[in-house]
């Protein structure tokens, strides 16, 4: 991906903080299918899986604002969540507020691919509507990433957005592009939509047993690890 892209994407997520979450609360926003109840419909479908399926020491990588903080945090003992926005960290510290769970939470503002975490610390890796984002030399670096993360056991749960014949109606599925936000304001993104095949696919990339917990028109939620 070229630096003007990834450039952009990431101011436009920067400036986008306040409003990130109306596609999930109010299924507006960026939301490319026209019922915004099925947008709403599936987050709580994706929040029930959060609260099932993660647990123990997590880390959120590209956490956003920490929408699905308030889903996992009562169940886990240690939490760190990683952007590179600090506009959406901002967002994160009022819910970590309201849970009154900073001492057991950590904010670090770094890029996910970048920062030298320390390997094996974790017993969930959380990815948030991340990879559809990456172009696959990316997505590598990101499972390697993971890998490297988890603590033996270890299991990781990714949300994203699904691709769907609703979705099909007014996207391509990688393409490049134009989110405008309330003010008007319009940056360029690189969106790639998932599909079951390209979950099948990172077992035999990255060597990852998956399941696949959600498929729905908008968003999938797929869990896995390596090893036992």
């Amino acid at each position: 991906m070229d630096d003007n892209l990834r450039d952009s994407m990431r101011r436009y997520y920067d400036e986008r903080a306040a409003e990130y979450e109306e596609a999930f609360l109010q299924g507006t926003g960026t939301a490319s299918i026209t019922d915004p109840g099925v947008f709403r419909r599936e987050a709580a479908v994706l929040a029930g899986i959060v609260e099932r399926c993660a647990n123990g020491r997590l880390i959120d990588l590209a956490c956003g604002t920490g929408f699905w903080y308030p889903h996992y945090a009562p169940r886990c003992s240690a939490i760190t969540l990683v952007d590179r926005s600090p506009r959406m960290l901002d967002e994160c510290r009022k819910k970590i507020a309201a849970l009154d769970a900073l001492s057991r939470t950590e904010l670090v503002l770094a890029d996910v691919l970048d920062h030298p975490f320390r390997p094996g610390l974790f017993d969930t890796v959380l990815v948030g509507f991340l990879i559809s984002h990456l172009d696959d030399a990316e997505e590598e670096r990101l499972f390697a990433r993971m890998r490297d993360l988890l603590d033996r056991g270890g299991r990781f749960l990714i949300l994203d957005s699904a691709w769907s014949p609703e979705r099909a109606r007014f996207n391509a599925k990688a393409e490049r592009q134009r989110r405008q936000l309330k003010d008007g304001r319009s940056f360029e993104i690189y969106k790639r939509y998932l599909d079951r095949q390209d979950v099948f696919e990172w077992t035999a990339r990255h060597g990852a047993t998956t399941s696949i917990e959600h498929f729905g028109a908008a968003f999938i939620a797929v869990s896995g690890q390596w090893g036992s």
